[in-house]
């Protein structure tokens, strides 16, 4: 895959690259100037640095996370920093750094502390919960809290407890209560002083966010993904859809028949599953059905006045160095999501689910109930217009099928059809479900390369939807394919069955550095991509018998060992 992705990555960048021309739009210009500055050699860290400085002259806690927020960071909620998070040990070891060290060298000890730590950071802040609460009822609310903290990752854990951002806080309420409970269970930061902790967790981010970035070599892929596409989603996608719009109509209804195919085929599924009972499987056609699909661009993303709404609306200066204009973008974008929490006004859910227009996946969004293919996903290794439908099937139609399987994995399990916070099956349906999420549990902590073994814990719920997505795209090619002839491809003796499952491999082809590959064993909740490939088929009968394996191949031996998912 590492030769299409760089395909594709060619393409946007052609586009980014593209001359900014005074009759585009503000948001094009400012994508363009963003993608242009962020590949070009630029190790000013000026603006930096003022940061930094007026950080750690900070006299309250309310103003760190003030300035930290106007910052575009989170400061009390911070996961897989550039995936190599800062443990809260380090973090209080180096606290130090505070008293009277220079700037320039703050930032060399952080350059040089920055990868011990190698586990995700949740921060205890009932402190600061408490001390907005009070002894009693406050007119503080959730809302205030929020916007206070940057606390935006915590937002599902409040809907979780049926919090809404207009409540109150009390200091015996269920949020600090069950919030506290979460914190207790995951870190302890006892003894850290917490202005302290704030302005050097702040400062850590600070430099993990901006300097770093300035002192990296940033490659064309690392700046259309993590800036370009994050920051500008829909700006780029409508560039994409300018420059390749021919064969979009086409390419468009040929994907929603394909999802439509795969929903109806998973509905089948449910209803021969031999897991739940009669009512766990209505629960289950209930939430299919109402089943929310986005497919492509989003009807309105040619209309300049919507996009330019959606998008950073200040000109950016080609003066600028690259990590203010990045620092203004993001502060940007994290102050809209903070709004969009507090006052869920939006109504339109492309603008919830599908910001990223050009990624090269699809996804599936629990609380909406609703899938995503952007058309970023309409391009190989995932789907070309020209391959027969075993291919789009094996590719894009595998996706598709993955993504619909989280509704009811481990977490989709306790969502109901609208995307509510209740329990989709009894306990005794749950139970059967469970039952096979430990056997692949089981199964994948058993896979493994020489020095290195999957946590089957860690990545249960990629490998049920995996497991999931595989045998439901399978019958939705045969179902689609019944009234064509087998394709033939010349010069290869493949039958239909052996041309679906070699696609469906084709997208798991990867190339690692060891690094890269001591991340996907050590931190990744995906298992590493061969296994996505070997698990999945391991659990299928029908590549078995498509490749006539015998009962003691690799692939086949341990039947006893199978898994299902529903």
């Amino acid at each position: 895959m590492l030769k299409a992705s760089d395909q594709y990555g060619e393409r946007i960048k052609k586009y980014l690259n593209e001359e900014i021309l005074d009759s585009d739009l503000v948001s094009y210009k400012n994508v363009k100037l963003l993608y242009q500055a962020c590949v070009s050699p630029d190790s000013d860290l000026t603006d930096a640095k003022g940061w930094l400085k007026k950080l750690f002259n900070l006299p309250s806690i309310e103003e760190v996370m003030d300035f930290a927020a106007e910052l575009g960071l989170f400061v009390f909620y911070e996961v897989n920093i550039d995936t190599h998070p800062l443990s809260m040990d380090v973090i209080s070891r180096h606290a130090w750094r505070l008293d009277g060290d220079s700037i320039d060298a703050m930032i060399k000890e952080f350059s040089e502390f920055q990868d011990l730590g190698q586990k995700d950071t949740v921060v205890n802040f009932i402190e600061t919960m408490s001390s907005l609460a009070g002894d009693t009822v406050t007119e503080t609310t959730i809302g205030d809290f929020i916007t206070r903290t940057t606390f935006v990752n915590l937002t599902n854990h409040f809907k979780t407890f049926g919090l809404s951002p207009s409540d109150k806080i009390r200091s015996d309420s269920q949020l600090i209560e069950k919030t506290s409970q979460f914190i207790a269970d995951n870190f302890d930061v006892d003894g850290v002083e917490l202005l302290k902790f704030a302005k050097t967790y702040t400062g850590c981010l600070v430099h993990q966010r901006y300097i770093r970035l300035a002192q990296i070599q940033r490659s064309p892929p690392f700046c259309y993904s993590s800036f370009a596409s994050s920051y500008f989603g829909f700006t780029v996608g409508s560039l994409m859809l300018d420059r390749e719009k021919a064969n979009y109509t086409d390419t468009l209804a040929t994907v929603q028949e394909m999802v439509s195919v795969i929903t109806e085929e998973y509905r089948q599924t449910v209803r021969e599953s031999e897991l739940l009972s009669l009512e766990g499987k209505s629960s289950a056609v209930k939430k299919l059905d109402n089943l929310k699909v986005l497919v492509g661009a989003a009807p309105w993303i040619k209309n300049d006045t919507h996009l330019q709404q959606l998008s950073y609306d200040e000109e950016l200066d080609e003066s600028m160095s690259f990590i203010k204009m990045y620092k203004l973008v993001n502060n940007f974008y994290q102050r809209r999501k903070i709004q969009s929490i507090l006052h869920p006004t939006v109504s339109d859910l492309w603008e919830v689910t599908m910001g990223p227009q050009i990624v090269l996946n699809a996804a599936y969004y629990q609380h909406e109930n609703a899938i995503s293919v952007p058309i970023g996903a309409f391009i190989s290794p995932y789907f070309d217009s020209k391959w027969p439908l075993e291919m789009k099937y094996g590719a894009l139609g595998s996706i598709v099928g993955h993504e619909i399987t989280h509704a009811f994995d481990q977490n989709g399990m306790h969502f109901d059809s609208k995307g509510k916070r209740n329990e989709l099956w009894d306990s005794k349906d749950a139970e059967s479900v469970r039952n096979e999420q430990t056997c692949l549990i089981n199964q994948y902590n058993g896979f493994g390369h020489t020095g290195y073994h999957i946590n089957g814990t860690r990545t249960l719920n990629e490998n049920f939807a995996d497991n999931g997505g595989l045998p439901v795209a399978y019958r939705a090619y045969k179902t689609a394919n019944k009234s064509r002839k087998p394709f033939k491809i010349h010069g290869l003796d493949l039958t239909s069955d052996q041309l679906f499952f070699l696609t469906y491999a084709q997208i798991r082809c990867y190339k690692y550095s060891t690094d890269g590959l001591e991340y996907e064993y050590e931190d990744n909740i995906y298992s590493p991509p061969d296994f996505r490939v070997t698990g999945p088929i391991m659990n299928n009968h029908h590549f078995s018998k498509a490749f006539s394996c015998s009962s003691d191949s690799e692939m086949t031996k341990s039947n006893s060992l199978k898994c299902r998912t529903l």
